[in-house]
C-alpha cells in the first residue's frame, strides 16, 4: 500500500479523485480480521475437510506407490517411510488449517490436465510435499528427490502452490469458473 505523500504525488493532477477516496472510505463499514485466512469451502459431503483430505491422500498415494514399485514386495518394503511422510505433512495441513486448500489445488491442477491445459511437474517448494504428488497436484515424488517438505510449510510459513500453467489457462479458467463457481477459482 501507498503512503497518503505517495497517493498525493501520484494524483497531483486529479486532487478529486483523492477527495473522492476520503468519501468512499467514510461509507465503508469493514472490519479486517489480521493473521487469519479466509478460503472458500470445499464441498465434501458428509465428511469433514480433514478427513477427506486424508482419504484422498491416501488413495492418490496408492496409486503413486503401485506406479513407482511395480513389484509388490519392493513396495511393501518402501511403503513405511511413504505413509511416515504423510502421515506428518497431514497432521501439519490440518493443524494449521489448509486441508481445504490443497483440495482445492487438487481441483483446478486436474480439472487444467482433463481440459488440455498444460500442467508443469511441480515448482518451488511446494514439489517437497508428499501430500500434493499424492493428490496430483505436482509429479515429482519429493522421497526420491530428497525434498524437503518443512522448505514448504511449516507452522510459521503458509503454503503456496505454485504451477506452471501455460496461456491456455487463460483461454480456458472461465470453463472452470463456470463448473466451479466463481468463488472457487
Amino acid at each position: 500500500m501507498r503512503s497518503e505523500e505517495e497517493m498525493c504525488e501520484l494524483f497531483a493532477d486529479i486532487p478529486e479523485a483523492l477527495a473522492n477516496t476520503v468519501e468512499i472510505a467514510k461509507r465503508c463499514n469493514v472490519t479486517v480480521r489480521l493473521g487469519e485466512y479466509f478460503l472458500p469451502q470445499f464441498p465434501t459431503g458428509d465428511m469433514s475437510t480433514e478427513d477427506y483430505l486424508v482419504q484422498a491422500c491416501k488413495r492418490g498415494l496408492e496409486e503413486r506407490l503401485a506406479f513407482l514399485f511395480p513389484d509388490e514386495e519392493e513396495r511393501l518394503k518402501r511403503r513405511p517411510e511413504y505413509d511416515e511422510r504423510l502421515e506428518t505433512e497431514l497432521q501439519v495441513i490440518n493443524q494449521m488449517g489448509f486441508p481445504g486448500y490443497f483440495l482445492i489445488v487438487m481441483e483446478f491442477i486436474q480439472w487444467s490436465k482433463d481440459n488440455g491445459v498444460p500442467v508443469g511437474p511441480g515448482r518451488g517448494s511446494g514439489a517437497g510435499s508428499l501430500v500434493a504428488y499424492a493428490l496430483k497436484i505436482t509429479d515429482l515424488d519429493p522421497l526420491e528427490f530428497d525434498l524437503l517438505f518443512e522448505r514448504f510449510l511449516t507452522r510459521n510459513v503458509s503454503p503456496c502452490l505454485t504451477s506452471t500453467l501455460t496461456s491456455v489457462w487463460k483461454e480456458t479458467r472461465s470453463g472452470y469458473r463456470a463448473r466451479s463457481g466463481h468463488v472457487r477459482s
